[in-house]
């Protein structure tokens, strides 16, 4: 398990002078706290999503709705944590400039875009307008103000403190990312059967 190239560790893998705001491909894991499966359960090759699945699954899907230089990209909602691509393109205006358009009232109408949520979680520092960090934070903001409704007086936060992202280097990488993200319910069920298995075999 612990050899798998995307597994998160508990440690820190944030590049100390990487700026997370800049055009790329970043491959993001959010993880439910205790690593509980509050989003529902692996039902063969899949997940069968909870009520709080799905709520996360929609924030999720919802996230360029809210930053005009995000593009979604693969995802998939597992039991105890998130999976996904966010995708983060040049501003708009640079985008317009460069092909010699004019995108002034495009850039009125992105100043004006609410993000899920005003102000980014305080685990997050000063977190820069439209970085991994204020995306992920609003993402997680949106997930738990949503899920209010399902969960109990004396429940904790839904989140595991902080998230893990890898940078996509190349379109090989890219690629090899996109499919742990779609074998990912598959591998699950393979290690449950893999564990009941050797659980009866005792």
């Amino acid at each position: 398990m612990r050899n798998e190239p995307f597994l998160p560790r508990r440690h820190s893998v944030r590049l100390p002078h990487f700026d997370y705001a800049q055009p790329g491909q970043y491959f993001v894991t959010i993880c439910v706290h205790n690593m509980k499966p509050l989003f529902g359960k692996v039902v063969g090759h899949e997940v069968a999503l909870s009520d709080l699945g799905r709520i996360a699954e929609n924030c999720w899907i919802e996230i360029p709705s809210h930053f005009p230089n995000v593009h979604g990209g693969p995802q998939v909602t597992m039991p105890d944590h998130v999976h996904g691509i966010v995708a983060i393109q040049s501003p708009r205006h640079e985008r317009a400039a460069a092909n010699g358009e004019n995108s002034a009232k495009d850039d009125r109408r992105a100043r004006y875009i609410v993000p899920l949520r005003e102000k980014p979680s305080r685990d997050f520092g000063d977190a820069v307008a439209g970085s991994i960090a204020t995306i992920v934070g609003t993402f997680k903001a949106a997930v738990s103000r949503k899920a209010r409704h399902y969960l109990t007086r004396n429940s904790s936060s839904i989140w595991q403190r902080g998230y893990y992202e890898h940078v996509s280097r190349d379109e090989r990488d890219f690629q090899n990312v996109c499919e742990y993200i779609s074998m990912n319910p598959a591998r699950r069920a393979f290690e449950l059967e893999y564990w009941l298995n050797r659980s009866a075999k005792r």
